[in-house]
């Protein structure tokens, strides 16, 4: 178990010392926020340097991937001090110092406990049920795990192969055209253990959600009180599925986390701080190279960053340095895109079809899935709701709503316009880890909507909050 932790601490190190780099001039971000940003950052950092040196033709060992890493975080580290006085600065207990000192109603003082506990205890059983389970879910195995256990032992991609046979596709029921970023971590865990264990190989998965919780929860603060952000935060848990995909190693919670701090990173860039611009670059990227339907998040957020900045009063000196870092950036997730249409990989699983058709009775099926709670909870169901109530919304919410929505109608349209995912497909499975990944951007948005709500009602926010 200590070799696992310093497997995960070695890559956030790396995260933590970027985020620290593009962050330099940003106050508001305390280390425990940062820290948040660290792991998903230098998860994908790393997978994207491993998935480099594969094509390099070296091979997968610990020391091969170890020594550029420890070099990079060094040079970060000198660089990091030259541009900031205190690398770490302090962590904020303002929720205990609330329920301790500040909170003078004792009823009050309770419901934060409780809520706090729930939390703290959800997140437990999530990591304690990662411990106790190995991989059991056929698609994580199939897809991401025997691929990954292949690589650990051939200390390669498999890449020897024509393009039909890449990542072990002769032997193997993987989708070659899925980004390798899961499997990747899987190897990287793999070998500080010496071997492949499928307890301490997804061992990456709950961290992804802790980090997910917390940050949510440190943006929340910034908008609500932390009552409310408690609250927003304990629904946000209260999720079965979510849970679920905590403890297998599947993508679609790594998703659900890069799509979370784009969103977060492009409302910090709208409200004037630009060191943001490029960490929604890197996330973007890091999106990029783990799902393939990262691509139509990235696209329409790519949209509204243009329309927002083709509106905004910056000058155009200001508009062309911010597209500079926005692009280059990005570019983090070029390698994979440059050899996936290379070699004609295509988009999507091996065995989907799109041969269309329309059926809008999906429409009403998906609706009926989603209100009946059975994986999620009160979000999707009073979102819209709250939309109404919230009246005319604001630029941030408009230009925050473009992504989601325009990823939301993209699995719409295959529903309903395409025989493969309204016929074949396991359909349920199929709309919920969907709604998934962009389950804690509705939870967001959710946040901003009840500020204006509030605000506009003419709640005061008590003092400390």
């Amino acid at each position: 178990m200590i070799v696992t932790f310093i497997a995960l601490i070695v890559p956030t190190l790396l995260g933590f010392m970027t985020i620290s780099y593009f962050l330099h001039e940003e106050t508001g971000a305390g280390v425990l926020e940062r820290l948040c940003l660290a792991f998903p950052l230098g998860m994908s950092l790393l997978t994207v340097q491993m998935f480099l040196l594969a094509l390099m033709g070296v091979p997968l060992t610990l020391w091969h991937i170890l020594a550029p890493l420890m070099l990079e975080i060094a040079g970060l580290y000198l660089a990091v001090r030259k541009r900031r006085k205190t690398l770490l600065g302090g962590i904020s207990f303002d929720l205990i110092k609330e329920i301790i000192f500040t909170e003078k109603s004792w009823i009050k003082k309770i419901i934060l406990i409780v809520i706090t506990v729930a939390i703290g205890v959800k997140l437990g059983t999530v990591f304690m049920e990662t411990y106790l389970r190995p991989i059991f879910a056929w698609d994580s195995f199939a897809n991401w795990s025997a691929s990954a256990k292949a690589f650990y032992y051939s200390q390669s991609l498999l890449l020897n192969v024509p393009a039909v046979d890449f990542f072990g596709k002769g032997v193997l029921d993987r989708n070659i055209n899925y980004p390798p970023h899961n499997p990747l971590m899987q190897v990287w865990l793999s070998l500080w253990m010496g071997g492949f264990d499928e307890v301490y190989a997804k061992f990456w998965s709950p961290v992804y959600l802790l980090c997910i919780t917390i940050y949510l929860y440190l943006v929340a603060t910034r908008e609500v009180s932390r009552l409310v952000s408690l609250v927003i935060v304990a629904l946000f848990l209260s999720s079965p599925l979510i849970a679920v995909h905590a403890v297998e190693p599947y993508s679609d919670v790594p998703l659900s986390a890069y799509i979370l701090i784009t969103l977060t990173a492009f409302l910090a860039a709208m409200r004037g701080r630009s060191e943001y611009w490029p960490v929604l670059g890197l996330f973007s990227a890091a999106a990029l190279f783990t799902k393939d339907e990262a691509t139509f998040f990235v696209l329409p957020l790519m949209l509204s960053v243009v329309l927002f900045l083709w509106r905004s009063k910056m000058n155009k000196s200001d508009i062309r340095k911010t597209i500079l870092s926005l692009s280059s950036c990005l570019l983090l997730a070029a390698p994979w895109f440059v050899f996936k249409f290379s070699h004609s990989l295509g988009y999507g699983a091996d065995y989907v079809t799109f041969k269309l058709t329309f059926r809008p009775e999906m429409l009403y099926k998906v609706a009926s899935l989603i209100l009946m709670f059975q994986n999620f909870n009160v979000f999707f169901v009073f979102f819209p709701i709250l939309i109404i109530l919230n009246g005319r919304p604001t630029k941030e919410i408009v230009y925050l709503l473009i992504p989601i929505t325009c990823f939301a109608f993209f699995f719409l349209s295959l529903y309903v316009f395409t025989v493969f995912f309204s016929g074949r497909l396991m359909f349920n499975t199929a709309i919920y880890r969907n709604f998934l990944t962009y389950y804690p951007g509705i939870c967001l948005l959710t946040v901003l909507l009840v500020k204006n709500i509030i605000s506009r009602a003419d709640i005061p926010r008590e003092p400390g909050e």
